[in-house]
Order: structure tokens, then C-alpha cells, then sequence
């Protein structure tokens, strides 16, 4: 009994071609489909970025209001706090230390980063507070403003796409 062996398979690509089988046609397909993927996936990131970033004022004033509520429990009155770490109208993208104003310090209350994007604030009325946040996490000097009252938790003021 002969044995056959196979015939070596050859090494010339058909033409327009390489070794791997993929012609030019189907890279240039897969460049633009990478290309769409590239123009829509980064735009998408970017939003949720700042989406992500803006998120901090909401969270820090329900955590403010939080804190009203439990000190008037303890104490039968609100505290007004002044504007930390800075003022409204100074917000930008930078994160800076958080540097309580006399009402915070008397509320006893600090957020758990150590330097937030926001300003915030308590006012005090006949009725209760309100807390106020304001951010400009895309540096565009539109402010995102979020504030809570003893009724209810956070609420974004400003439109959805102001960040």
C-alpha cells in the first residue's frame, strides 16, 4: 500500500489578497466600521463622563439634607450654611479641597471626598431649607443646579443637558 500525501499548499495569494485570505476590500469595510464605532462610542463616553461628574451634586445634597434633618431632630432648628468651598458663580471643572463654611461646621458636615466640583449651600425659611448645589463640569459657564428641601430629596433645576 502507497500512502498520498498532500500536496503543500501554495504560497502565492491570489491577487489582491494577503496569506490570511482578507482582501482589500474587507479592510477597508473593517476601518469603517471601526471608524463609525469611534464616532459614536467616544461622544457616548464624553456624556456619560460628565453625566458621571455632574452626579456628584446630587448625591452631596441629599446627603446635606440628610444631615438638616437629623440636626433638627436632635436640636428642633435648621442651620443656614454659607456657599462651600467656594461660591456658585466660581464653579469649574476643577475639583478644589472642601473648605466648610460656619454652618456646615455647626451641622457637622463634610463630604467624603476630600475635593468636590460643586458649591453648596442651605438657606433657611419660615417653612424649612433648601439645599442648593451647582456645578459646570464641561467649563461651558452654564451651571447644573440640583436642590432638596425637608419634603423631598434631590431635584436636578436646570435642564438635563446642561452639565
Amino acid at each position: 500500500m502507497s500512502r498520498s500525501f498532500p500536496s503543500p499548499p501554495s504560497t502565492h495569494a491570489p491577487r489582491g489578497r494577503d496569506r490570511r485570505g482578507f482582501g482589500r476590500t474587507e479592510v477597508l469595510v473593517a476601518v469603517a466600521i471601526a471608524a463609525v464605532l469611534a464616532v459614536v462610542a467616544v461622544p457616548w463616553a464624553l456624556h456619560q463622563t460628565k453625566k458621571s461628574r455632574r452626579a456628584e451634586v446630587a448625591v452631596l445634597v441629599d446627603a446635606i439634607r440628610m444631615a438638616e434633618l437629623q440636626y433638627y431632630s436632635a436640636f428642633r432648628e435648621y442651620v443656614p450654611a454659607e456657599a462651600a468651598p467656594r461660591p456658585p458663580h466660581a464653579v469649574d471643572p476643577t475639583p478644589v479641597p472642601w473648605v466648610p463654611s460656619e454652618g456646615f461646621r455647626e451641622l457637622s458636615w463634610a463630604p467624603e471626598q476630600a475635593a468636590v466640583r460643586g458649591s453648596y449651600s442651605v438657606q433657611v425659611d419660615a417653612d424649612g431649607f433648601t439645599v442648593t448645589g451647582a456645578c459646570d463640569v464641561d467649563g461651558d459657564g452654564n451651571r447644573a443646579v440640583y436642590t432638596a428641601t425637608a419634603e423631598h430629596g434631590a431635584r436636578r433645576v436646570t435642564d438635563a443637558n446642561v452639565y
